[in-house]
């Protein structure tokens, strides 16, 4: 048994696991807290992680799901990740799929899949492993000249025509020819999926709104201005900029046109918009970065960056900053509520930066036909140069976008390379998680093959409350099982007669349903919790609080609802 055990310390020593909050050592005013640790197995996602708490039961953590499935990560193109980042340039792999003029699509990365459109040397598609870079599928396509999407297992991309795909196998399952925008990434909401159609004679597009699953098509609209960027979909809304033409809101659901904004006299070209909360921000062909209130179209604050220049990049958003490039001879990071410069650094970048842990990533363009260009990490903070790698480069350097998942970046070059910077793959695991007043240990470990494979612990202190449990036992309140699947039993002891109400609520302090509320005689007495709110319905995994209140006390415990 000592050996057994000896050796089960030995492999749980052999750390692939990290916990990033709590911080070690630290004191927090608060008992609701942000649970995520950092997990490396060997590029595979472990079978389980789980979490201990003072000793208590097992509780499964959940995986944070970090793909970048579209252009700049998501719909609404923040270009942000919570993914972990690599912290030097060391390379991952590289694999020779690209070319060596203008490699301007972005990576997407879905399911431990990067997908790559080839811009400019071979017009093929390739799916690669994201761990190994080894290609599992290709499929030839017509021009390509931005990412692809994907969404519920199909894969959108735009070129000679707009190509629904399996994303697993690469089979085809419909093309449509008329929508064959090959300048902007579709974009997917629900059953639908949105392209468009320039007409250079007319400076006119037409925009597509198909069925995603067999590529009918649901409606049809026409409008003047030439789409160069990527169309964004957030609200039930689809917003499409135009070259020497306005910015455009339409309704998802027919293509009405809900505004247009013609702010910016010459247009957009390769700025999508990208949309935070109640602003959309963009940049336009007359150097101007632009809020605009995405409901009504109307312009909040505008900036001029770069007088004379046009700016072509998509900014990316953290924190209430703007992060971009003016193609000339700066890297900029605005106030995003204000439009006011926050730092600029000396940087040319024709395509779109990626942000993750606190750094913003983009790749160097160049004057044309330098012999090098480079990739860049930058602080968020600060903008100074964590790492940077140079690459041999084509006529324009390296203008493709890059995206930042599990722990690795991604980015194509114009050296025939496309590259994946990082040591390897590191998955994110994110909880709530709920302190005790004072000391508290905790363990994550990971499993991998139904056995303990890494862990890590650390401890914290709580000096305050948000919820106002009572640290006792005045109640001997329990529940179980704990975890729970289907129903638990909370179980509880009055030792007088009063008024009782036994209710459960979430992290946030909001009451889920009301389990018990009457007069109740002293003694020991139980009730069951389905995992139902007051409503009904079924609510989702996570951790709970049961409180029980009587006779002015109050204690609460925590409780795990698996499905």
């Amino acid at each position: 048994m000592l050996t057994l055990s000896l050796l089960m310390s030995a492999v749980l020593l052999t750390t692939g696991v990290t916990i990033t909050e709590p911080v070690d050592g630290e004191t927090y005013n608060g008992d609701w807290l942000t649970l995520r640790a950092i997990v490396e197995n060997e590029n595979e996602i472990p079978d389980s992680v789980l979490y201990v708490l003072n000793g208590n039961s097992s509780i499964l953590v959940p995986r944070l799901n970090t793909d970048w499935y579209t252009y700049m990560a998501n719909d609404c193109h923040t270009g942000y990740s919570e993914s972990p980042a690599p912290v030097d340039n060391t390379i991952l792999w590289s694999a020779p799929i690209t070319g060596d003029y203008h490699e301007f699509p972005t990576p997407v990365v879905v399911d431990g899949i990067v997908y790559y459109p080839q811009d400019s040397s071979g017009d093929s598609l390739y799916a690669l492993d994201a761990a190994t870079g080894e290609v599992i599928w290709t499929y030839r396509t017509g021009y390509t000249d931005d990412a692809v999407t994907v969404k519920n297992g199909l894969l959108f991309t735009a070129s000679d025509s707009l190509w629904c795909l399996d994303a697993l196998t690469g089979e085809r399952i419909w093309a449509n020819g008329d929508a064959t925008c090959a300048a902007s990434t579709p974009a997917v909401h629900n059953d639908a999926v949105f392209s468009c159609s320039n007409s250079s004679s007319s400076n006119t597009t037409t925009v597509y709104s198909l069925n995603t699953e067999t590529g009918a098509v649901n409606w049809t609209v026409t409008v003047s201005g030439y789409a160069a960027s990527c169309l964004t979909v957030w609200n039930d809304m689809l917003f499409m900029p135009t070259w020497h033409g306005p910015l455009y809101a339409f309704n998802l659901s027919d293509g009405t046109e809900i505004w247009q904004n013609s702010d910016s006299p010459s247009g957009y070209w390769d700025s999508s918009p990208v949309i935070v909360e109640s602003f959309l921000y963009i940049l336009g062909d007359d150097s101007k970065a632009r809020a605009i209130d995405p409901l009504s179209g109307s312009s909040i604050w505008e900036t001029n960056i770069t007088p004379g220049t046009y700016l072509s990049a998509t900014p990316a958003f953290h924190n209430d900053r703007l992060y971009f490039g003016d193609q000339v001879n700066s890297f900029h990071c605005l106030d995003a509520l204000s439009g006011s410069f926050t730092w600029s650094v000396p940087g040319v970048l024709h395509g779109s930066p990626g942000i993750a842990d606190d750094m913003v990533f983009y790749g160097e363009g160049s004057n044309y036909y330098d012999e090098t260009a480079r990739v860049f990490a930058l602080s968020c903070e600060t903008g100074e140069v964590i790492w940077s790698y140079e690459t041999s480069s084509g006529p324009f350097g390296i203008v493709s976008s890059p995206s930042i998942t599990d722990g690795v970046v991604y980015i194509a070059g114009t050296d025939w390379n496309l590259y994946a910077f990082g040591t390897g793959m590191k998955y994110t695991y994110l909880d709530d998680l709920y302190g005790q007043v004072g000391s508290n240990e905790l363990i994550v470990t990971s499993f991998s093959q139904g056995s303990p494979a890494a862990a890590d612990t650390i401890t914290f202190t709580v000096t305050g409350t948000g919820f106002n449990p009572v640290p006792s036992h005045i109640f001997n309140l329990s529940a179980g099982p704990n975890p729970f699947t289907v129903t638990a039993t909370i179980s509880f002891e009055l030792t007088d007669q009063g008024h009782t109400s036994v209710s459960i609520f979430d992290l946030a302090g909001r009451e889920v349903t009301n389990l018990l509320n009457e007069e109740m005689v002293m003694g020991v007495h139980s009730v069951e919790w389905n995992g139902q709110s007051l409503s009904g319905e079924v609510v989702s995994s996570g951790l709970y609080l049961c409180r029980i209140e009587s006779a002015g006390l109050v204690e609460t415990t925590g409780l795990c609802l698996l499905r």
